[in-house]
């Protein structure tokens, strides 16, 4: 059976520390006429809903996050808090009005600070504690979808919660689950249902076993690029392993005698949905399994996207010391490394402005939350921008993949002539974040990153000029200014 510690409010987070490519090599590297090629970078930085997360758990409603708080958390090039509400005073009665303003305060300071949440709420922080029955359940979640779908821009995901010790849907004092099998009952099913709905669809639920996932859709068949990413409730369920490397079976993460076959599903899963959790335990039955060694295989097999920065110490201070923390650092979740870029020198107004662009996926996992990508053109002297949206999926640029992307779109006749600077943009869809740059993509290379803006610089230009020869475009695709 599985075991965790108690966290501490205030978290203890690892010194993130930044490694950059060294020698003499060009950010980039012009050839082929329009073609550049580009340099990557070992640099560790924060990108959104990625990495090593910061935790701070609140117990009756003690604190909400603190702005001091989360400037140290972006200081340590970490963008994601996961935020625990304990709340056994209300087991058995609705959630009163100041505790729903509570968690929206910490939402709007989520947002201010430029970082997003992972959520769970819970009835008890220990072994032996009680759940709430399922009709209170529901009438929380009632309560708070308006919550959650109003702030869904800063929820990165949900973890379950709600049911059991720790909200990890184990040991539920009101049976919501098998508490001898862990397999999911149809009070639970109905519970995570409601969780579902209670979300935006373009956010994902975790739980806490696989086998409860499989459980839950009554399918041992792991998602195909088909269904994933289409909004159905299976294709945003994901899984959170809260016992890893602590023994063989992850202190029962994996079915008993079912563990190799829980990890192909999760390879196989995971390319689809988001994978996170936490570290558990450096005792004698986690010693085969903590080693950098087998934490960098079962990362890479598994497709790590968020990890607990704070626990368990002991084994992230042997990462520290066998060498292998940096690479961790970089490879959680996505790392979009751009390889090369072919750009135009000149195109006319009302002409095609094509390029194309490849794109490398060097982390672990993919990117799990809706991205848009553009290409943002500005002006050298004057600086006005105009911006093209391109079709492109990037959640499904898969890890150990390549990608090249090709654009076409027109330029608009009364564009200004002049030479406009190439960038290319990922920034947020949520209407509230879409122009914050501490959440748009930062691209793993040197010397492209534009932190005032949030985008990545292509370190090409292109000239709009009527002296150039060139088809005029007659599609719907045409840049449009700021």
């Amino acid at each position: 059976m599985r075991r965790l510690l108690q966290r501490l409010q205030i978290p203890v987070i690892f010194s993130l520390v930044s490694l950059t490519v060294a020698g003499s090599c060009q950010a980039a590297t012009e050839v082929n006429g329009g073609t550049t090629t580009y340099q990557g970078s070992l640099e560790n930085f924060a990108s959104p809903e990625r990495g090593f997360y910061a935790n701070f758990l609140t117990k009756h409603q003690d604190s909400p996050l603190q702005a001091f708080q989360l400037k140290t958390v972006k200081a340590e090039n970490i963008s994601l808090v996961r935020r625990v509400y304990v709340i056994p005073q209300y087991r058995y009665n609705s959630l009163p009005q100041s505790f729903l303003e509570f968690v929206k305060q910490d939402f709007d300071r989520a947002r201010d600070a430029g970082v997003k949440l992972v959520v769970r709420f819970a009835y008890n922080w220990d072994i032996g504690g009680y759940d709430a029955p399922k009709d209170i359940i529901l009438t929380h979640l009632e309560q708070l979808q308006p919550i959650l779908s109003n702030n869904y821009d800063v929820i990165a995901y949900l973890e379950a919660g709600f049911i059991g010790a720790w909200g990890q849907w184990n040991r539920s004092s009101h049976q919501l689950i098998n508490n001898s099998t862990l397999d999911v009952t149809a009070d639970s099913r109905s519970i995570f249902y409601k969780m579902l709905s209670a979300l935006p669809p373009q956010r994902m639920v975790l739980l806490p076993f696989p086998k409860q996932k499989m459980d839950m859709f009554n399918t041992t068949q792991p998602l195909n690029s088909d269904e994933a990413f289409s909004g159905t409730y299976r294709a945003r369920t994901g899984t959170h392993n809260d016992g890893f490397l602590a023994s063989s079976d992850n202190l029962g993460f994996y079915t008993y005698r079912q563990v190799d076959r829980d990890k192909q599903y999760l390879g196989n899963d995971n390319l689809y949905v988001v994978h996170g959790g936490e570290t558990a335990s450096a005792s004698e039955h986690a010693q085969p399994y903590i080693g950098c060694a087998n934490a960098l295989k079962e990362m890479a097999q598994l497709r790590w996207s968020v990890l607990n920065s704070e626990f368990h110490h002991a084994v992230l201070q042997r990462w520290e010391q066998q060498g292998c923390m940096l690479e961790i650092k970089r490879r959680l979740g996505y790392r979009f490394r751009l390889t090369n870029a072919t750009i135009p020198a000149k195109v006319k107004p009302s002409g095609t402005f094509a390029m194309t662009f490849t794109v490398n996926n060097d982390g672990w996992a993919s990117a799990y939350n809706p991205r848009k990508v553009e290409i943002v053109l500005r002006h050298k002297q004057t600086g006005k921008e105009y911006y093209l949206p391109v079709n492109e999926e990037p959640r499904k640029w898969m890890p150990g993949n390549s990608k090249t992307v090709n654009v076409e779109g027109g330029i608009p006749a009364n564009m200004p002539h002049g030479k406009y600077q190439v960038f290319l943009n990922f920034p947020d869809p949520s209407p509230k974040l879409y122009r914050r740059p501490a959440y748009s993509i930062r691209l793993a290379n040197q010397n492209t990153w534009e932190a005032a803006t949030g985008y990545n610089s292509l370190l090409r230009s292109v000239t709009i000029t009527p002296d150039v020869s060139g088809n005029n475009y007659f599609g719907n695709q045409v840049f449009a200014p700021r």
